[in-house]
């Protein structure tokens, strides 16, 4: 993690008041049965009449009240003349992966989410801590629509899931940054050529899906790591708006203001190198490649830019004739992910400049 205290303000005496908002689908209304076909099917309505995420949200925040020791969260109808602060969690990414890898079916489950404050009264993105799971698993038969469902419900609402875990870890840094502090964003993620045969046919569809969970992963490390205040990245640069779909059927547009720093990702692509070869079984070696620019935007000041190259083994038994490779590659990125925020942590100009002006 990146050290220090700098940064760091005095607590105020009174925390500032923050409501809760809700649970919400990133995009517009049209788009959501599209976007998140599974988790939509799964936010029926509960006991109560509450849809699931909606009522299982609320209810981690109510028992998690206490882990929130930067503001006041308060429930109930927000009132425009004490705050215009809300607090709310916002699925934007759900990647189902099914692959026959030789006598096993595969399955990867991908989800990307945003733990935002909202301003209200100026409809705008005030943070965001970015939230990214991952589910991979493996089995003799096909995977079925009611299995799947079920892991992504284990993952997120089911009590010890992931996501409810990683919220948990990101509560005690939910503050209101004060006028001084600046923000950090993934602005722009290029994926190379080199990389693409690696990639599930899914995602070279459109390499804009695939950037949305490199820029979503990279920025939850980061948060994770470094502690830093950051911005949603936006897939689409001239288009910088947060579309909403509350449970209850509200949908509002929220503007992601320039960031003060900015952060290009270029995943310039992946390679394999057989490393051994023994009677029964081969040893590879896989590489992650990225170049990573720590920048200001307005006026185009470099900070730190530098390529990263990480790599991971896997070791292959002879007799098996498909190897099941993006988890391998995947691993490797996220090496390079984490060495890439090393670094700049390390490095005293971006440390200085950049890290201790966005620190939570």
């Amino acid at each position: 993690m990146c050290g220090g205290q700098a940064g760091l303000s005095e607590e105020p005496i009174q925390k500032p008041i923050v409501y809760f908002g809700g649970f919400a689908f990133a995009g517009n209304a049209s788009e959501i049965p599209v976007r998140y076909p599974i988790s939509n099917a799964l936010n029926i309505a509960t006991d109560d009449g509450t849809p699931l995420w909606g009522r299982k949200i609320r209810e981690f925040f109510q028992t998690h009240r206490d882990l929130l020791t930067r503001v006041n969260l308060e429930f109930g109808v927000a009132r425009k003349e004490d705050t215009s602060l809300v607090l709310a969690l916002a699925m934007t990414e759900e990647q189902v992966l099914k692959e026959k890898i030789g006598n096993f079916n595969k399955l990867v489950i991908e989800l990307g989410f945003e733990l935002v404050v909202l301003d209200y009264r100026g409809m705008e993105v005030v943070s965001s801590q970015p939230v990214f799971i991952e589910l991979i698993d493996a089995a003799k038969e096909p995977f079925s629509d009611e299995q799947i469902s079920e892991r992504i419900r284990k993952m997120t609402v089911e009590p010890d899931s992931q996501l409810l875990k990683s919220l948990a870890d990101r509560c005690a840094r939910v503050q209101i940054r004060g006028k001084n502090q600046g923000t950090l964003q993934v602005k722009g993620v290029s994926i190379g050529e080199k990389a693409l045969p690696f990639l599930p046919a899914k995602y070279l569809q459109g390499t804009n899906t695939y950037a949305q969970l490199v820029a979503q992963e990279f920025g939850a490390l980061l948060s994770s790591q470094a502690g830093v205040s950051l911005l949603p990245f936006a897939k689409d640069a001239a288009n910088t708006k947060m579309a909403l779909v509350f449970s209850d059927a509200s949908v509002l547009q929220f503007a992601i203001p320039a960031p003060t720093f900015a952060i290009d990702l270029g995943v310039r692509g992946f390679k394999k190198v057989l490393d051994k070869s023994m009677p029964a079984e081969a040893l590879w070696l896989y590489g992650a490649f990225l170049d990573l620019k720590v920048y200001e935007p307005e006026f185009q000041q470099i900070y730190f830019e530098k390529p990263i190259k990480f790599g991971v083994s896997k070791i292959v038994p002879i007799s098996q004739k498909e190897v099941d490779e993006y988890p391998v590659v995947s691993e490797a990125l996220k090496g390079a992910f984490l060495e890439a925020i090393n670094q700049m942590c390390k490095d005293k100009n971006t440390q200085t400049k950049v890290i201790s002006k966005c620190k939570l």
